[in-house]
């Protein structure tokens, strides 16, 4: 049985009359004709064999030796869910139909495909609906988070009997349950069904909002997780009343189940994060909060892993485990912590009964219809959000309180404070106008000082005349000593390795120089990147073109380290490219080839640049880096 079906809300109650002839005896009829009639499960006859996959309902009907089974039990049907094929057989008395119009609806929606058809016995045959999760909801002839379709068809006017067909290929577990509905009722109900799973949607998104607010202003860890939580109630709720396939995927419908697997397992989990983070069970007992957090971790892998879409999460053995050992930590320290547990409680004991009727429910060993046991779990999440904001913004009330007493306390000191202020004043005051007269007589002192002073100030600007004409041509030999030493006049290898001591710094400064501008593919002038593959390289986010930091520059296809290489650079650079191979070859510990063929590409590098910028002084003042970018 779904949870998500709102029809349970009624009892269900089976009307079993039979023929005086005995010979139809799963016709379904009812003496005087309410507005809703469910479908008693005897009355349900279906054929289950293998192999009828290519059975048509022309092949049903006609073929005499097909026999539908009845259900002798008065419980609800519910199939094995192994990715079968079988038909459902209904018969109903059409007098039933004749004066009003019915809707057929079908609650469980979790199917995988259903065809209905309408059979005239001895006459016609109507296809009256193709649904479930191998079909879009937008194919539906008749748009309802259910399957429906209308029985009062006018070929079947004068017939004294219909019969419904049913095929079913669904790899679910499915619960042939069905129900008629008069229109008037049909749009009563399924109107305040909408209304009502809106309303709780809309409670559950402003609890969110509400708690992101409250997170915002306090910053409370608890909070985050009763965010998550109320995240996974809205969740399993949009699965579990097909409402995810009607509006969020309506063109794959097959993601509503898929979903609802996983946002079970969240569900679960969120409710456990949310409870050992709001009763503090990490802090006070770590050892039952490892204990809970590593059963309900277990039971989520262990269902996500090995089971199939077919299976639920309540059946696991060990699913209530963690479930209990909260609430029965609750009842320990409830005296401990009686204003906090106040709210939390009620909401539990909900979620609790909920979970407990779910699993009572996947064993079989008690199923109900009643509203209240069908719509338990979904309460309690929703009752546990409501409850947990609440208590949330009252605690943001009582620190509230407790900030504006503790501005009123600051006030009073602050009020304090400023009348010891205002008598230190007066005092300071009074010591103030008794120094005044000791004030002139240093002052009449200071005059005589700044006399000396002045004569002073004569001769320490003179003196600033000549340590400034000093300071000058020191400043001159400065800036020749630099600008030497970076024209490579006097700098060692050793020193140079202290500047650029690895390649990768060479890379770095490599790709400072060439993208100090920004970045721009190469191939199509796109400007954002990403890491590239290679040293300091860049991919293009829009064609994805992986750019070295070498191309384009003096080192591109380099086959020896980049910091000769960078060196090698400056040597040539500042000797202007007088000096041979053989030299460099020492200096660098490197084949004087390979010596000679770089050293021919920055010479030829500085010829180009030189007629580029009309001089070789152009150059000269430009320094090395103009060499690096080709």
């Amino acid at each position: 049985m779904k949870l998500h079906h709102f029809s349970f809300c009624i009892f269900l109650f089976f009307l079993f009359i039979q023929k005086v002839n005995g010979q139809d005896n799963f016709l379904i009829h009812q003496e005087i004709p309410d507005d809703v009639l469910y479908v008693p499960t005897k009355k349900v006859r279906m054929y289950d064999k293998k192999n009828i996959e290519h059975l048509s309902i022309e092949n049903i009907i006609s073929d005499s030796s097909i026999e539908f089974e009845s259900n002798n039990e008065e419980a609800l049907v519910i199939t094995k869910g192994e990715d079968q094929v079988f038909w459902v057989k209904l018969r109903f008395d059409n007098q039933l139909f004749k004066n009003d119009r019915w809707i057929f609806e079908i609650p469980d929606s979790h199917v995988g495909e259903i065809q209905a058809f309408i059979h005239v016995p001895g006459d016609t045959i109507m296809k009256m609906e193709k649904a479930g999760y191998y079909h879009t909801f937008k194919s539906r002839d008749y748009k309802h988070k259910n399957i429906i379709f209308p029985l009062d068809h006018q070929n079947t006017q004068n017939a004294d009997e219909i019969d419904v067909y049913l095929r079913y290929d669904s790899p679910f577990q499915n619960v042939l349950f069905y129900k008629l509905s008069k229109t008037n009722a049909f749009l009563r109900y399924s109107n305040t069904e909408y209304l009502l799973l809106g309303l709780n949607y809309g409670i559950l998104i402003c609890l969110i909002l509400t708690g992101v607010l409250l997170y915002l202003t306090i910053q409370d860890k608890s909070l985050g997780f009763l965010i998550f939580f109320l995240f996974g109630s809205i969740a399993v709720g949009l699965t579990e009343d097909n409402l995810a396939s009607e509006y969020l995927f309506h063109n794959y419908p097959y993601l509503n189940f898929i979903l609802l697997k996983y946002s079970a397992a969240i569900s679960m989990f969120s409710i456990v994060l949310m409870a050992t983070q709001f009763l503090g069970i990490r802090k006070e007992n770590f050892r039952v909060y490892l204990l809970i957090i590593g059963i309900a971790s277990l039971n989520a892998l262990y269902f996500l892993v090995f089971k199939s879409l077919n299976d639920n999460i309540w059946k696991l053995p060990t699913f209530l485990i963690p479930f209990l050992l909260i609430f029965g930590y609750i009842f320990t320290h409830r005296n401990q912590k009686k204003n906090q547990v106040r709210y939390f409680l009620i909401g539990y004991l909900v979620i609790l009964t909920g979970l407990v009727f779910q699993t009572l429910r996947s064993y079989n060993i008690f199923i109900s219809d009643n509203i209240f046991v069908v719509y338990s779990y979904n309460m309690g999440l929703l009752i546990t959000g409501l409850f947990m904001t609440l208590s949330q913004t009252e605690r943001y009330k009582i620190l509230k309180e407790e900030k504006d007493e503790a501005q009123q306390e600051l006030i009073k000191d602050l009020k304090i404070r400023e009348r010891i202020i205002e008598d230190k004043v007066e005092e300071r005051t009074e010591k103030i106008k008794s120094q005044s007269i000791i004030i002139e007589n240093k002052n009449k002192e200071l005059g005589w000082v700044n006399d000396e002073l002045n004569k002073q100030r004569i001769q320490i600007q003179n003196l600033n005349k000549q340590l400034k004409t000093e300071n000058e041509k020191l400043h001159e030999d400065v800036e020749h000593l630099e600008t030497a030493r970076v024209l490579m006049q006097e700098v060692t290898f050793e020193e140079f390795e202290g500047m650029f001591p690895t390649d990768e710094s060479c890379y770095e400064y490599l790709e400072e120089i060439k993208w100090k501008n920004g970045f721009s593919c190469r191939k199509c002038e796109h400007t954002d990147f990403a890491v590239g593959t290679g040293n300091n390289a860049r991919r293009c986010k829009s064609c994805n073109y992986n750019e070295s930091v070498t191309t384009g520059t003096l080192f591109h296809r380099l086959h020896f380290p980049i910091k000769k290489a960078f060196y090698m650079v400056f040597i040539v650079f500042s000797k202007k490219g007088d000096i041979s191979s053989t030299k460099l070859s020492e200096t660098l510990d490197m084949r004087q080839n390979t010596c000679w063929k770089f050293s021919k590409k920055i010479n030829e590098a500085m010829l180009r640049k030189s007629e580029v910028l009309g001089s070789d002084d152009a150059l000269r003042k430009q320094g090395w880096e103009a060499l690096i970018l080709t």
